[in-house]
């Protein structure tokens, strides 16, 4: 065979070695990875478990789920409240047949409730003082008195006054009957009518005028009770000694003045003459 032949033969092989060396080693540094699972999984478990992280989503979490449920209650009890205040103004244009709670919903176009806040109205308005249940389970406005008219509300005052019960509020009446100042202005004397103030706001307080009590007391007795002294005691050891014997005092409720005091100047400190220091070393001492 031809020299030269063999010598072309033995290069081409060693040259065909040497590249499938290359190829077998390249495939192996390909193959060969650092990724380790097991590691991965405890990465990712810390993630997950990292406390901070949970407490915040945590802290998320609830603060949304009590942000819902704030406004849940809000509108729940802002569609109570209209239900009261629809029933109290049927009772007073006598209209004063019962309700389900399905018809006031549609009576009030309420359509866009959900059942969980219908199911809260179900059994939150029964317990509402101004509402009672009939034997059909609907809903009846439930005034303070059964006061109808006039003559209801003279009865309503006496019986009051023979059982120590005190006086009848303005607001209550408004809620049981229509116009219940004029009724009050038509009974005249036979009530007495005093000012208070309820919740921060002004109202009549309505008493009945017993005319058995109405006679006159002796001049003298007059005078030893104007000349009774009360200068050792002050107005609040006064209203304890009556609240002690089962006397209510009525507090005055007009406005008080209100007096300026101009404040006070300040009075500036005066100095007081200290002997010098050093006056030995005027003529020496020097200002830089």
């Amino acid at each position: 065979m031809d020299p030269a032949l063999l010598k072309q033969q033995v290069a081409f092989k060693a040259r065909a070695a040497q590249s499938l060396e290359m190829i077998q080693n390249n495939t192996a540094s390909t193959s060969h990875t650092t990724y380790d699972a097991e590691a991965s999984r405890k990465r990712k478990r810390k993630v997950y478990s990292d406390p901070q992280l949970v407490a915040k989503s945590l802290a998320d979490f609830n603060s949304k789920n009590a942000m819902t449920a704030s406004a849940s209650n809000a509108a729940n009890f802002g569609t109570m409240a209209k239900i009261v205040d629809y029933m109290k103004k049927r009772h007073l244009s006598s209209q004063q047949w019962s309700l389900s709670l399905k018809e006031l919903l549609e009576e009030l176009q309420i359509y866009d409730i959900g059942k969980k806040s219908e199911a809260w109205l179900q059994e939150s308005l029964p317990m509402n003082p101004r509402l009672s249940v009939d034997e059909n389970g609907k809903f009846i406005f439930k005034p303070p008195y059964k006061v109808k008219g006039k003559n209801s509300l003279l009865a309503l005052l006496k019986k009051y006054h023979i059982e120590g019960k005190g006086g009848i509020l303005l607001s209550d009446l408004n809620e049981c009957i229509p116009s219940a100042e004029k009724h009050i202005e038509a009974l005249g004397n036979v009530v007495i009518d005093v000012q208070t103030v309820i919740n921060k706001r002004k109202d009549h307080v309505y008493f009945y005028n017993d005319v058995d009590t109405d006679y006159e007391v002796d001049e003298k007795f007059r005078s030893l009770w104007r000349n009774a002294s009360v200068d050792h005691l002050d107005e609040k050891k006064i209203e304890e000694y009556l609240q002690k014997h089962g006397i209510d005092v009525m507090k005055d409720l007009a406005p008080t003045k209100l007096f300026y005091v101009a404040p006070k100047r300040k009075v500036g400190r005066r100095r007081v003459n200290q002997k010098v220091h050093n006056e030995h070393l005027t003529n020496i001492l020097e200002d830089y």
